[in-house]
């Protein structure tokens, strides 16, 4: 795990043309004669270990998601109780060779005030890396299968949600090397055949998702969908995340100020509300039927017109969570076009997004 954490200090490097990490936090030994002496007083004997390269994890566990098997080792036997709870509805099937390698270091940290911090985030050369609150970060190697990861005891805290992003933000940084492709949006579903919805923020997405399943859909997600080429077929998997509804989506459904958590992450505030109950017990893919691209605020009547497939795929690309490494550009361009050459929509509408649920059922139907 030493050979991420020594490539992201050269990724840095190499990007900010700032000192060596590595230096200042590999730990003494009795015999280095390099340590710098202080005048007043003895040499320095020890260093810290800032990155956590040497801290032991000996508690694991393998996780199943998305029909994939990963490899979850930490120092603290919650973070496995977290993730399994975290991933419960994907623990199902087969388990097969873990084909990445998670390590996350728990810690108390007296300086941490607070996990509500914007993470910021940079790749380079099979690298990424975001921070994580105020002083932990993610790190994934995607030629080695191997992330490295830093945590506030804080996020064990409390129920998983927006407010607890790691093991979300964790999974769609390693789903590139899992064969998924991450695009931000949508999903609703009637047995195994489902409706993509994509939009700008503030569209209605979310709300129509629930709309939709309150007349008997299944919520597969509203933030973001993982596209699984599985041989020729297209599929899709729901997001990890508890539904979450801009504060003005209460005027639709008032319903939710029982139902949802008001809640805030930085300087955004937002209702979350669990959507297991949405849900099969069990997640499972769904096949994509068409898109629907909602246009928000634009008309007064609804306005309803197909997009060809160029177009489509255009506005797909558009829509992928982050620019993957290039070495996923095979997969995605083909998760993408076989989308792309289902039926994709646009719909103009006034303010209510039961307008859109509308279509939605109907397309499904």
């Amino acid at each position: 795990m030493c050979n991420i954490l020594e490539q992201f200090r050269r990724a840095v490097v190499r990007r900010y043309n700032i000192a060596s990490v590595a230096k200042r936090t590999r730990p003494a030994r009795s015999h280095d004669r390099s340590l710098p002496k202080d005048n007043n007083g003895p040499a320095e004997t020890e260093r810290q270990d800032l990155l956590r390269r040497f801290t032991p994890t000996p508690h694991a566990t393998v996780l199943r998601l998305m029909q994939r098997t990963l490899r979850l080792e930490t120092n603290d036997r919650a973070v496995l109780g977290f993730a399994l709870r975290f991933f419960e509805r994907y623990q199902h099937g087969k388990t097969g060779r873990p084909q990445f390698l998670w390590r996350l270091v728990c810690q108390s940290d007296p300086l941490v005030r607070s996990t509500a911090v914007q993470p910021m985030a940079f790749s380079d050369l099979g690298l990424c890396y975001v921070n994580i609150g105020q002083r932990g970060f993610l790190a994934v190697d995607l030629d080695r299968r191997e992330a490295m990861g830093v945590l506030a005891d804080g996020f064990l805290e409390g129920e998983p949600g927006p407010r607890h992003p790691p093991l979300d933000i964790l999974f769609c940084m390693t789903a590139g090397s899992l064969g998924l492709t991450v695009l931000c949006g949508g999903c609703v579903s009637v047995r195994d055949h489902a409706v993509m919805i994509f939009g700008p923020p503030n569209s209605g997405k979310t709300t129509a998702c629930y709309l939709a399943a309150k007349l008997g859909m299944e919520f597969q997600a509203d933030h973001v969908v993982f596209l699984d080429m599985a041989g020729n077929l297209l599929r899709a998997w729901g997001d990890l995340q508890p539904a979450v509804f801009r504060p003005q989506a209460l005027d639709f459904l008032p319903e939710l100020r029982q139902s949802s958590r008001p809640s805030t992450y930085a300087d955004v505030s937002f209702h979350s509300m669990d959507k297991s109950h949405l849900q099969a017990p069990r997640a499972r893919p769904v096949v994509p039927v068409c898109s629907l691209f909602l246009d928000r605020g634009r008309t007064s009547e609804p306005k309803l017109g197909q997009i060809r497939q160029e177009e489509a795929l255009s506005r797909l690309r558009d829509c992928m969570l982050f620019n993957e490494d290039a070495r996923f550009e095979v997969q995605s361009s083909a998760a993408l076009t076989a989308l792309a050459a289902k039926p994709a929509y646009n719909l103009q509408y006034g303010d209510d997004p039961k307008i859109a649920v509308a279509f939605i059922e109907k397309m499904l139907r």
